[in-house]
């Protein structure tokens, strides 16, 4: 294994998460500086000018601090993977998969996870014909960060969410809403770190909540009977290895009585002073750089 790799730092990218990119791309340079890697930072957003700088760099391994789309989707794995370079994270196919919320679930669903009810729509058309019972919660099914996401309670909100959704994605996604306690799994390079319970102080764990307030209480590990515990961090596994991730993930449940219901997996968990995964890590003795050391040993792997 190479013993000190020359790193190429992917940060920025086209997508609505962009902001949130640069965020955790800023806190894995500073973390490569302190390392003593070898380093240059480069940003997809410059299309067929990034690769040329890419090229000419040519890196030992790609580190992708990108979130949603042409990022977290498969996307520029597939261009990594053709012009063969090693890159942390998930490789295309599971990249691609998890990114897409309802096909996740179905395919998690058929291995016996147990993921809320609901249904995929492809048309307003198709959403507004079914009969609902509220309150429910309307998914862009390719978006992240709570991105496309809403909680109705009625008619009336049922109609805006669907549109707002379509605004963002040609698919979307409806499901029963379950109140219950949020909890996160962190996954690094094949073994789940400890859970973290999160409560908001004001509506649920959105865009805002999830970067932009202080408000927000982490408790990790979350207080849980031994063998919930156990049996939530076996599931986030299961879940992880179904899809064919790699590297970091992480996996969120809903948590109502006993039964963790499954929301989504995040194949590039968020690097900000915010995030989760590092929270996580941190709990384990696991250092901020020492997470992003692990990350890129795995890839180099």
């Amino acid at each position: 294994m190479l013993s000190n790799p020359k790193v190429a730092l992917l940060y920025g990218g086209v997508s609505s998460e962009r902001e949130i990119s640069i965020k955790s791309g800023k806190a894995v340079e500073e973390a490569l500086k302190k390392l003593g890697y070898s380093y240059a930072v480069f940003d997809p957003a410059e299309g067929k000018v990034f690769i040329d700088k890419l090229t000419s760099y040519n890196p030992d391994v790609v580190f992708i601090a990108l979130h949603g789309k042409r990022g977290e989707d498969g996307t520029i794995q597939g261009v990594l993977d053709f012009l063969g370079y090693r890159y942390t994270g998930s490789p295309l196919k599971a990249s691609a998969v998890a990114m897409d919320k309802a096909l996740t679930k179905d395919i998690l669903k058929s291995h016996n996870i147990t993921v809320p009810e609901g249904f995929t729509a492809f048309s307003e058309d198709e959403a507004l014909e079914k009969n609902i019972s509220f309150p429910v919660v309307v998914k862009a099914a390719n978006e992240g960060s709570s991105i496309g996401v809403f909680i109705v309670k009625n008619e009336k909100e049922y109609k805006e969410a669907v549109k707002k959704a379509f605004e963002i994605d040609e698919k979307i996604l409806i499901e029963e809403f379950i109140e219950g306690r949020e909890l996160t799994v962190g996954i690094l390079n094949g073994e789940p770190l400890d859970i973290i319970e999160i409560k908001v102080k004001e509506g649920f764990y959105d865009y805002k909540n999830k970067y932009f307030t202080d408000s927000t209480e982490y408790i990790c590990p979350a207080p849980l009977e031994e063998n919930l515990y156990k049996k939530l961090q076996e599931t986030a596994l299961k879940a992880y290895k179904i899809i064919g991730c790699k590297g970091a993930a992480r996996v969120d449940f809903i948590l109502k009585g006993e039964i963790p219901y499954f929301l989504e997996i995040n194949t590039i968990p968020g690097l900000t002073d915010h995030s989760l995964l590092p929270k996580a890590a941190a709990y384990r003795g696991i250092t901020f750089e020492k997470l992003i050391e692990e990350m890129i040993k795995d890839a180099v792997r």
